[in-house]
């Protein structure tokens, strides 16, 4: 290791406390919010990691990425800390390709989702994750998702996002079981919406 590389590593922040029961607990959250699309889970474990990310993210990607799982940062993201924290906790390799990510980890929400792996019509398991961190995210509000895990319908508020995601969003649905699988986090909290929920918007969404 280069001597710029130790003094990095040494300035690291801690990961999880016990890496087991943990990731555990974070993989049971993100379940259950996959599960029932539209419910805000909140993720209870004490991190402190890098600055630019989120407590949500930064406990799902210590839970499930690791070298297996190519991960794509954001550029608004990307900072020497935040890399060297992922690469050293998660054993993950960082990739500027998007196409290539098996998560991806972003500062908004995109306007497309084209440059995001969605998996093949063979093996739509390999469609990516998308950690959006978001200001706010509330029950209620323009959103409307139906779907598998929904009992009729229910309402989610993300005022960051822009209805041309979802626009771009429904698009993309047109070739399911291909697609993207959104967790969208705000601090310590999350919300799921995978690929097999459909999102309409209500009248007043701009």
């Amino acid at each position: 290791m280069s001597a710029d590389k130790l003094a990095q590593a040494t300035h690291l922040t801690p990961g999880f406390a016990d890496t087991v029961t943990e990731s555990q607990k974070v993989f049971r959250h993100l379940l259950d919010a996959m599960a029932r699309p539209g419910t805000v889970q909140t993720v209870e474990i004490d991190i402190d990691g890098p600055a630019p990310l989120d407590l949500a993210a930064t406990a799902i990607a210590l839970a499930l990425v690791d070298f297996e799982t190519p991960l794509y940062l954001a550029p608004a993201l990307a900072t020497d800390t935040a890399e060297a924290y992922l690469k050293f906790h998660c054993g993950t390799r960082i990739t500027g390709d998007s196409s290539e990510a098996a998560f991806a980890i972003l500062d908004k929400a995109p306007e497309s989702l084209s440059a995001f792996n969605c998996g093949t019509d063979e093996y739509p398991e390999n469609g990516a994750t998308l950690l959006i961190q978001v200001e706010t995210m509330k029950t209620g509000g323009p959103l409307v998702l139906t779907g598998p895990g929904i009992k009729d319908r229910i309402k989610l508020d993300l005022p960051d996002v822009s209805s041309g995601f979802w626009t771009a969003r429904a698009a993309q649905q047109r070739y399911f079981p291909r697609g993207v699988d959104l967790v969208f986090v705000s601090g310590a909290s999350m919300v799921a919406v995978p690929r097999t929920t459909t999102v309409s918007l209500t009248a007043g969404k701009e």
